[in-house]
């Protein structure tokens, strides 16, 4: 279980006023007990180690020597990637219940606050990872905690990663969204979504916890990050003009690029944060050029043109899929545009992609959706679940048979092509 994946899976059941005023875990008691189980469990896993960003349901794996000694994994460890998204996606889920049920019982559990703090202090910690400092405290118990966190021997400084500025106030993450180890450790747009999310842990400290030492801590730190990001976050492009970095170190290096995996910079509204307009609209023109790495685009008989954004994951860990498309990317393109035509023409451009298999993939050809990895991915299926809940009544009504949303209707073939259109 990815603490990042399985939050953003049940994201959509929280937003509020989608249907009769009220969000769907208000309508139905099954899918609260579902939320709020998942809350602690995830509380839990961070408990046994905040530094995981995968976990397994059982604790009995046997791991070879290799994994327990150079990745760390042991115990409920599936893997023990540092991703400071992790964290993020955990608070945004806490918060958005919070929003939904403010006395719910889950909210007021040791095993949740003491996750709260956790990821606060953890974070703090790694404000200052080219010290190798770490997070102490009777709560950092894990078998690994108690030292500065590593995650690659083949990495530069014995695993540590590249040199950072431990005084730029940003925090340091050892993977991307992607699962990618970082190439500068300060990920932009995953400081952003901190700066967020610690926002939401600040109010519900104030109404629920009333713990002034941790409000104090996420406040410090929130300021110290959005500081970080002020000065660090953006650099002049020759080209698109003042425009947020992807990475950086604090040292004056960056990494101009962007991943479809979110939190991205094409995200940077989705997530919440207060963002300069004008930056934001340079760095969308950059991300939707062949300046940015993981652009790509072509024409298929499913499609027609087809532009989006792809990641340097699917090269590494699947088949190399040429001029790769992650579904992701247009989702997000649709979920922060105002535009009701563009939103559905996205959506009929993610359809359309699917190849008629009725899911959402890990990535597709441009040129041949039908070449695709994964043929089923429930983060982007719970995205797109998000983007056609955020169509309303403005959507243009020409045309209307081309956005029909058609319905899985056989659940005897998984990645199979049998629909029936609703609506």
């Amino acid at each position: 279980m990815w603490l990042r994946d399985s939050a953003a899976q049940i994201h959509p059941l929280l937003l509020l006023d989608v249907y009769q005023g009220k969000s769907l875990v208000q309508l139905d008691a099954k899918l609260e007990r579902v939320v709020s189980g998942l809350i602690l469990k995830a509380a839990r896993f961070i408990r046994f180690d905040p530094y995981a960003n995968a976990f397994k349901l059982h604790n009995n794996t046997n791991f070879t020597k290799f994994e327990r000694e150079i990745l760390g994994r042991r115990g409920y460890i599936a893997t023990r990637n540092y991703e400071l998204d992790s964290g993020c996606y955990f608070m945004r889920m806490l918060y958005f219940f919070y929003q939904n049920f403010p006395t719910h019982p889950v909210l007021a559990r040791q095993e949740v606050t003491d996750a709260v703090n956790m990821m606060v202090d953890l974070w703090i910690a790694e404000q200052k990872h080219e010290l190798e400092a770490f997070p102490s405290g009777e709560l950092f118990d894990c078998f690994e905690c108690g030292r500065s966190y590593w995650y690659n021997p083949q990495q530069l400084q014995d695993g540590k990663g590249t040199k950072t500025n431990a005084s730029a106030g940003l925090t340091w993450s050892g993977f991307r969204p992607s699962d990618d180890p970082c190439v500068y450790g300060y990920i932009i747009p995953s400081n952003m979504f901190a700066v967020v999310v610690l926002e939401y842990m600040m109010e519900m400290t104030t109404t629920i916890w009333k713990d002034q030492s941790l409000l104090r801590k996420a406040k410090k730190l929130k300021d110290e990050i959005q500081g970080g990001i002020d000065r660090y976050g953006t650099v002049q492009h020759d080209t698109y003009g003042k425009m947020y970095a992807y990475e950086v170190d604090g040292l004056g290096n960056y990494l101009l690029e962007d991943d479809a995996n979110i939190p991205s910079l094409l995200s940077i509204p989705y997530l919440g944060y207060k963002y300069d307009e004008e930056v934001y609209a340079n760095t969308k023109r950059f991300i939707f050029s062949p300046d940015n790495p993981q652009y790509h685009k072509g024409h298929n008989k499913y499609n027609g043109e087809i532009e989006g954004i792809g990641s340097s994951h699917a090269h590494k860990l699947w088949e190399v899929i040429p001029d790769d498309i992650w579904p992701m990317s247009l989702i997000m393109k649709g979920l922060i545009t105002n535009d009701p035509s563009e939103k559905t023409h996205l959506v009929y451009q993610l359809l359309q992609a699917s190849a008629g298999t009725g899911w959402m993939h890990e990535s597709f050809n441009a040129n041949d959706p039908t070449n695709f990895t994964r043929s089923w991915f429930c983060w982007p299926d719970s995205l797109f679940a998000e983007l056609v809940m955020s169509l309303t009544d403005d959507c243009p009504r020409s045309d209307r048979a081309k956005y029909i949303i058609k319905e899985w209707n056989d659940t005897n073939v998984i990645g199979g092509s049998v629909f029936s259109a609703i609506g």
